[in-house]
């Protein structure tokens, strides 16, 4: 299935960054790729053989992934480097799906090597059992594995970048062990990971994170629906909590398909939390439900809490034992004032104790990665049907764009057209969110509050995103050897242009 179609990058190419020349070989895998295949578009590789760094590829290259279903559990050992990482990708933005189906448990996409990214691929299971006859964290009636996890081993994932991925209806959807240092999620929607225990609570979060050196960022994610929590930054005595960042993200509804409205977000646990970061995201729940948690039991030193948007809580944020606390700009809206902290404490924040009922609050942010694409989060506080939402931030004029739900990502786009600048109108009723595997549809967030992803289908985007150094992000059409092209860089802090002379490979 394609989500849309920008022109993607076909073959080897020879590029000159900087006054620098690099060797950067795209190379590809297909559902009908074999071991033995040379990873030529016309003989690809399969999945697990990509994966496990053939002697071909070399940092700085590109493994292109065709789309399909890739069945099973998979691991990685891809190494790039700092300056030039490895990327996977889905072709053509093609939709590529790891399935783990009913792994016994195991995982279904574990992460070793170091320095790559992985771009616009979706990890899930098809497996229909939610419900376990069991209590706990361990059930054993449980098939789904955890969608991505970094491999506990030494410093796997240093460097590892997760770039508008689609976890979904896994066990956990991220598994973000301390041994991926210098690492991010950015761009990605975590939605409906996790099962029902036999009496207690829902099980499995969006992202579980830890991280001892190094940071750990996690981005302009759409988090939502997973059966508890959303970003679950918790750990014991023993387990290290420093310089986890949440900036830009949209986290909401956590839980409620686990039985109890759960923390859309928490950093905290037995070890006190270094240098959190909480800048710029947004939180939703009905009114009277759900706590954030900051600090939580040992507490947190030196943290940043900075223009916030967390609404919809019983509390709006819960600190404990947190000092250093730096805490401006947020609109804190739910039900009682937060607790740990007052008013007076901060006082360059808003405190709201009553559900507001007028007015709109539109945020868009900018995907860093991929030009052109953006999310979009809607507040109608007075149940409009639409809203007007200015993306000159994110789309250039005569683009083509496409709008998807959130909550239905690969549904039909919500809203089409071609920028003419300004704003777009964006539909806030008849919204229906897709189903978790083997279970039925939840229901709508309604108009209060809507999350949506800004596509370019065509005409690129306002801005230009921030390309790869030994790549670009938005590739060139090609289809003969030895063929030039010349790209100008859109974005910040790259050179100007990039040559590239064509290989093998073709379209």
């Amino acid at each position: 299935m394609k989500i849309l179609a920008p022109v993607g990058l076909a073959c080897a190419a020879l590029l000159l960054v900087a006054g620098h020349s690099l060797a950067a070989t795209g190379f590809h895998v297909a559902t009908t790729g074999q071991a033995s295949g040379s990873g030529s578009s016309s003989s690809p590789w399969d999945l697990r053989s990509a994966l496990n760094q053939p002697s071909a590829v070399h940092p700085g290259d590109t493994i292109w992934v065709h789309g399909g279903t890739y069945a099973g559990t998979y691991s990685t050992n891809l190494n790039g480097t700092s300056s030039q990482p490895i990327i996977v990708r889905n072709w053509n933005n093609e939709r590529v799906t790891i399935d783990g189906e009913n792994s016994n448990g195991a995982q279904i996409f574990v992460i070793g090597g170091s320095y790559t990214w992985y771009w616009g691929l979706e990890v899930m299971s098809s497996d229909t059992l939610r419900q376990s006859a069991q209590d706990g964290p361990w059930p054993t009636d449980i098939g789904r594995g955890e969608g991505v996890q970094i491999m506990q081993t030494g410093t796997s994932g240093t460097g590892t970048k997760f770039i508008n991925m689609i976890v979904h209806d896994t066990r956990q959807g991220f598994s973000y062990w301390t041994q991926a240092a210098d690492s991010e999620i950015h761009g990605s929607l975590i939605y409906y990971n996790g099962w029902k225990g036999a009496t207690d609570r829902g099980h499995g979060h969006g992202a579980y994170v830890q991280n001892q050196t190094g940071t750990k960022l996690l981005s302009d994610n759409i988090v939502f629906r997973n059966f508890s929590h959303g970003f679950h930054a918790y750990g014991s005595d023993t387990a290290f909590l420093n310089n986890i960042q949440y900036v830009g993200n949209t986290s909401f509804s956590n839980g409620d398909i686990g039985g109890a409205y759960a923390r859309n977000f928490l950093t905290g646990g037995g070890s006190v939390a270094q240098n959190p970061v909480w800048d710029a995201n947004m939180t939703w729940a009905p009114w009277g439900n759900e706590i954030n948690a900051l600090g939580y039991e040992a507490g947190c030193t030196n943290a940043k809490v900075t223009s916030n948007y967390l609404v919809g809580s019983c509390k709006s944020l819960s600190v404990v034992a947190c000092t250093g606390m730096t805490m401006t700009g947020n609109q804190f809206i739910a039900q009682y004032l937060p607790d740990g902290f007052t008013s007076a404490d901060y006082p360059s924040n808003t405190f709201v104790t009553s559900q507001p009922t007028s007015g709109v609050q539109v945020f868009v942010r900018k995907n860093k990665y991929e030009a052109g694409r953006g999310n979009i989060t809607v507040y109608a506080w007075d149940g409009r049907s639409s809203a007007s939402v200015d993306v000159s931030s994110v789309l250039a004029v005569g683009a083509t764009y496409e709008v998807r739900n959130a909550q239905n990502f690969f549904g039909n786009a919500v809203a089409t057209g071609t920028y003419t600048g300004g704003s777009i109108t964006v539909p806030l009723t008849g919204l229906t969110p897709s189903a978790p595997v083997g279970m039925a549809a939840p229901a709508s967030t309604g108009a209060q509050f809507n999350a949506f992803v800004l596509l370019t289908t065509s005409g690129g985007g306002g801005g230009g995103g921030t390309a790869p150094t030994a790549h670009f992000t938005n590739s060139p059409s090609q289809t003969t050897v030895g063929q030039t092209v010349t790209l100008t860089d859109g974005s910040t802090g790259g050179p100007t242009s990039w040559a590239w002379t064509f290989g093998d490979g073709g379209t």
